[in-house]
């Protein structure tokens, strides 16, 4: 059984693959029953736009069917333990999604499961997100090899999950840049999660590089998460690191802007780059649902 928790717990041979199946299945408009009446039940304890919608059609173009189950409909952790929320549904579906507040609960129902079980999302990681992301990348620039991608803003569960990506080898390069504060407060939390952390061959930058003729792809996210309080003092500490015009001139001519959604473009992108022609979010976001068909049948 496989579930697809982390981008490192896969090799680069698999990742590749599920990226290649993507365009594939994507270029050819291929919509096949490979999960003829399979039932995929997905847990949210999270809001969700795209992980929501490219789910729930990823299983019906393959054949299967969708149970949507938010966390106020179920025991899951108050009247139930984990554990047996997770025996409890591997006797009802073939496949669970969990978009999670908490790594450590979605690493546990894995462990109780029956069935494979993939992160739609935790506080740790976001490797559908990143899957959609390299697709993105490959489809615009033919490779991922020496491409090198700079990460502006906050180390979020989207950067881990791209961290991770970078250190199998994949061919390109990433380099972070943010303030010292949020570098500390990543490292905190890893330890706060027992985590370690690997930064392997990603380069972690306090300022914004003077730089930036050789980057071929520039990528933020909010920096806020949901729940979040958003701060003043650290909304001027950010706001350097916010992309804007300026910025993306400095890169190649051919630089592409990146973001998981939602946007805010208030702080860390300005409207002229995400609604610009060098903006490939809209992309990114159709390519979660192709990627996510092939998350679930490799799970399958």
């Amino acid at each position: 059984m496989k579930n697809f928790i982390n981008i490192n717990d896969f090799s680069e041979k698999e990742i590749n693959q599920i990226i290649d199946a993507a365009i594939e299945r994507k270029n050819s408009h291929s919509n096949d029953s490979l999960a003829k009446n399979k039932v995929l039940a997905l847990i949210f304890e999270k809001d969700s736009t795209r992980t929501r919608i490219s789910f729930d059609l990823a299983i019906k173009q393959l054949g299967g069917i969708a149970i949507m189950l938010d966390k106020d409909s179920l025991h899951l952790g108050k009247r139930e333990t984990i554990a047996d929320t997770a025996r409890t549904i591997s006797q009802y579906a073939d496949i669970i999604m969990m978009r999670s507040n908490s790594h450590k609960t979605l690493v546990e129902l894995a462990d109780y499961a029956s069935i494979p079980v993939i992160n739609g999302l935790s506080d740790l990681s976001h490797p559908c997100q990143t899957i959609a992301t390299l697709m993105t990348i490959k489809e615009a620039k033919g490779s991922l090899n020496n491409i090198n991608i700079a990460w502006f803003g906050p180390i979020s569960n989207v950067a881990q999950s791209l961290m991770d990506a970078a250190n199998l080898n994949l061919g390109f390069n990433l380099s972070i840049y943010c303030p010292k504060y949020y570098q500390n407060a990543y490292f905190a939390k890893l330890k706060d999660m027992n985590e370690s952390a690997v930064l392997g061959k990603v380069t972690v930058n306090e300022l914004v590089p003077e730089k930036m003729q050789d980057v071929d792809v520039i990528y933020t996210d909010t920096w806020f998460s949901m729940g979040d309080i958003e701060d003043s003092a650290k909304i001027e500490m950010l706001t350097e690191f916010s992309v804007n015009s300026t910025m993306m001139s400095k890169a190649k001519a051919d630089c592409m802007f990146m973001h998981c959604l939602p946007a805010n473009r208030a702080q860390e992108v300005s409207a002229e780059v995400i609604d610009g022609a060098r903006s490939y979010v809209w992309q990114e976001a159709q390519n979660r649902l192709h990627v996510q068909k092939e998350i679930i049948l490799n799970c399958l």
